[in-house]
């Protein structure tokens, strides 16, 4: 058993929490007022307890050393959430990232110590916060965990055996290149969703084709300057899949937009905006989904 530290009370926050909580020993820090159970929901079952300790950022001092920290909160808060926990972290602990979008790698890396692992965890699960004590696992998916150092990538194998409970849990000795095949599929959900005020399964119709058949053109470009083996027909077929899968779901960006919270569009559009001004590769489309989703949420 490790003792573990969920960084966000999220639906996959509480996701991951609920499944670790088997076989660990999870503490949740939470901003929240309340530090009252959260209850886990899947289909009609009965709702069960989710055997985690939430706990605030005043207590972290009293707590004792963390083995595992799981960051769960958005990209654009990864950084800030880190330099509130940095800290109350021993040498070795193990670090593992999991959000929408790129970016916070480089970043993070930069300020581990030599005996500390960082990981990404992608995950495929589906759910929602139904209300705020309790989540909802709509999708099942599968999760697949990759170093993001060299100690990690040395480890990876013994540390996802760490976290065996969390279902159809793999290993990737590639994982940006999953994450970039991620994030062609939320360039291709997310921001449109949030645009048109619509559910993922309406993206099929039509009139939205061009604007995703445009939106991943350069994506992949981006990708090919990255030195990515990603392919247009790929990525396409990826992001069609996932709106057939989730047709009935509201994506995060659209929740966020809808709820007049700060978005991941920097991470997404912004990040393919901002590496094609890098690699000198046009990027209008994503610039112009940018822009807007920028302008949606500050007038909102």
């Amino acid at each position: 058993m490790a003792n573990i530290l969920v960084v966000g009370d999220g639906a996959i926050g509480l996701l991951f929490s609920y499944f670790l909580a088997k076989h660990h020993t999870v503490n949740i820090l939470t901003k929240k007022g309340t530090l009252n159970t959260r209850f886990y929901s899947h289909s009609n079952a009965a709702s069960e307890k989710i055997n985690a300790t939430f706990i605030s950022q005043q207590q972290l001092a009293q707590a004792p050393e963390f083995e595992i920290v799981l960051f769960t909160v958005k990209a654009f808060a990864v950084q800030q959430a880190y330099a509130q926990v940095k800290p109350f972290l021993g040498k070795s602990t193990h670090i593992v990232l999991s959000h929408n979008g790129m970016g916070n790698v480089e970043q993070l890396n930069a300020q581990l110590t030599q005996q500390q692992s960082l990981y990404f965890l992608t995950t495929s699960m589906a759910g929602f916060k139904s209300n705020p004590n309790i989540v909802q696992h709509t999708g099942n998916g599968q999760s697949v965990l990759g170093g993001c150092n060299q100690l990690a990538m040395q480890n990876l194998q013994q540390f996802s055996a760490q976290l065996h409970t969390i279902p159809q849990l793999i290993v990737s000795n590639n994982i940006e290149q999953l994450r970039f095949e991620k994030l062609l599929v939320n360039i291709a959900i997310n921001p449109l969703t949030a645009l048109y005020n619509i559910k993922n399964g309406q993206l099929r119709a039509p009139q939205f084709n061009s604007s995703i058949i445009n939106l991943l053109t350069e994506a992949c470009h981006i990708a090919t300057a990255l030195k990515l083996n990603i392919k247009l027909i790929d990525a396409l077929e990826r992001a069609y899949k996932v709106m057939s899968l989730t047709a009935e779901n509201y994506s995060s960006m659209h929740q966020d937009v809808l709820h007049n919270r700060q978005t991941e569009i920097m991470a997404i559009c912004g990040y393919i905006s901002e590496q094609g001004k890098q690699h000198n590769i046009a990027t209008p489309y994503n610039d112009a989904l940018l822009a807007k989703i920028l302008a949606k949420k500050s007038t909102e």
